[in-house]
């Protein structure tokens, strides 16, 4: 072979190797997708994913196929798509704890962060604190008035929510005793028998008993009133207007999938967000629905991160039994 042919060659390798990802990006997506849900099955984050999944799939006319992974507060999956392979076949359902978890733990064995790119968020689920109906408090001005009397003796549980709870703490300047449980169901039930006074959780896991008088829904923490629960007034119409905190929803890919897939997919998800049935259904269900850029998904991250790192910081007394 001549020095000419073998400059030709090689040219054609180098130019082949630089379109196959604008190639395999243009066919997308011609096999299922893979959607990495970070909890076990059946639970509200995976309702909401999964519905996620059926809508993507239907628009696509591809197959989006749901795999949950739970474990080490969504380490396990969070991590699986951060070692996943950027062919846009991936993709992560994640939530606030990819920014809670480097500083409240577990720590993940990886920095994930540096191994995902956002795509977009999806919905916000504020939480709600409820109580016993037993219990004396009949509104969040009652309960405020109460429990800065009496610091630490009334009881409160979550699904070892330790954030939100010293959130809670730190921003309406009360001492709650703070009783971690397992998941949301367990410590919602043990409000309901009376064995703790309240419980925090986010609105889906609460709603029902809310509404059939099981539990008095007291206040949630979101920036406005939800849907679900329209009756109930959040911690800012309380007169405490910088108590707004709630947990998120947001799709991930594996760092460098090609960026006409991740904006193939952020315009999707904006659909499912903006769906008239969907978003009827899901927010009278607790969640509030919001769409972002791929680039404010990334932001979202990078800000909560930074925020719970000082806030862990400067309250480490809120986190020292956990």
């Amino acid at each position: 072979m001549g020095r000419n042919s073998i400059i030709f060659c090689c040219a054609l390798i180098v130019c082949g190797a630089f379109s196959m990802p604008a190639a395999s990006a243009a066919a997308w997506p011609d096999r299922p997708i893979r959607l990495v849900v970070p909890y076990a099955p059946g639970g509200s984050t995976d309702i909401v994913a999964r519905q996620y999944a059926k809508f993507i799939s239907e628009t696509l006319g591809q197959s989006v196929v749901v795999e949950n992974k739970p474990g080490a507060a969504t380490n396990i999956g969070n991590e699986t798509v951060a070692r996943a392979e950027p062919d846009g076949y991936t993709f992560l359902w994640g939530v606030d704890t990819l920014a809670t978890n480097p500083s409240v733990g577990p720590v993940p064995h990886i920095d994930v962060q540096k191994k995902l790119s956002g795509v977009s968020l999806v919905a916000r689920l504020p939480g709600m604190v409820a109580a016993n109906p037993k219990f004396p408090a009949q509104n969040i001005a009652q309960l405020l008035s109460m429990a800065r009397q009496h610091p630490g003796q009334y009881t409160i549980s979550s699904a070892s929510l330790f954030l939100q709870i010293a959130l809670l703490q730190k921003y309406t300047h009360m001492q709650l005793r703070h009783i971690p449980y397992k998941g949301g169901a367990p410590a919602a039930t043990d409000a309901v028998a009376g064995q703790v006074n309240m419980v925090f959780a986010n609105v889906p896991v609460l709603q029902a008993l809310a509404q059939s008088g099981k539990l008095r829904a007291l206040v949630v923490t979101s920036a406005k009133r939800s849907a679900a629960l329209p009756d109930v007034p959040t911690l800012r119409e309380s007169g405490l207007p910088n108590a707004v905190f709630a947990n998120w929803y947001g799709v991930f890919a594996p760092k460098n999938t090609p960026r006409d897939i991740i904006m193939k997919m952020s315009a999707l998800s904006k659909k499912f967000v903006d769906d008239p049935g969907i978003r009827n259904h899901l927010e009278h269900t607790g969640y509030q629905l919001e769409w972002s850029t791929p680039q404010q998904l990334d932001a979202l991250l990078k800000e909560d991160t930074e925020q719970t790192r000082k806030f862990v910081q400067q309250n480490p007394d809120m986190f020292k039994n956990r």
